[in-house]
């Protein structure tokens, strides 16, 4: 019989975190992994962290045993702050990646704020031009493009993260009146419609970027 590392979850899950239901198997014949596609990322994590953690002079011994194993909650995210300090690309993936090795599934980016705005809007380029030139304290602006936004998107998923934006509306938008002082008062509906963020992302949605409406 193999040993059985137990797992505090019940597994008798439904939704969203059944797809990460998973067994490990390590005996004497080889290292066996089941479960769906992201479940089977979630174990080879925990397999890594073992040779990891067992590793000597780059080779690890590890013990025979069963573990069946599953999140307690569906959501586990991070969430950092690049509106009032900008991050590059890079430095986005790199988080994706942390992400992945603690078996969190929700990157949450704040992408806008008094600050500066660090995504781009087609049709409102002042947003990022202006709004995006700065960060807190002197440090120097950046912006996400379009472009960067779709490759982000991919890069997470196919670590089996989300990717949530943030869009302050309409509190914290000193960044887009810095850009279009007129939005300060009701004007017309032509306003931009964020980007779309893909099939994990939650999205901004559309309307004014600076949250005025013609109502108040």
């Amino acid at each position: 019989m193999l040993p059985s590392v137990v797992s505090s979850v019940p597994l008798n899950l439904s939704g969203t975190t059944i797809r990460e239901r998973h067994r490990i198997e390590i005996t004497s014949d080889g290292i066996r992994v089941w479960g769906t596609p992201e479940a089977v990322h979630r174990g080879l994590t925990t397999l890594r962290r073992l040779v990891t953690a067992r590793a000597v002079d780059s080779a690890a011994s590890l013990d025979r045993l069963r573990i069946p194993d599953a999140p307690r909650f569906a959501r586990r995210g991070l969430s950092p702050d690049v509106a009032r300090i900008a991050h590059e690309v890079e430095t986005v993936r790199r988080v994706i990646d942390l992400l992945s090795l603690h078996k969190l599934n929700v990157l949450h980016l704040h992408l806008t704020d008094d600050q500066g705005w660090r995504v781009e809007v087609p049709g409102w380029p002042l947003l990022t031009e202006i709004g995006g030139a700065g960060a807190r304290g002197d440090r120097p602006g950046d912006h996400y493009s379009t472009e960067d936004v779709s490759s982000l998107v991919q890069y997470a998923d196919e670590r089996f993260a989300t990717l949530t934006p943030e869009i302050d509306m309409p509190g914290h938008a000193s960044a887009v009146f810095r850009s279009y002082p007129t939005r300060h008062t009701p004007s017309s509906s032509n306003a931009p419609s964020t980007p779309s963020w893909g099939g994990g992302g939650g999205g901004g949605g559309g309307g004014d970027p600076a949250g005025v409406r013609d109502e108040e």
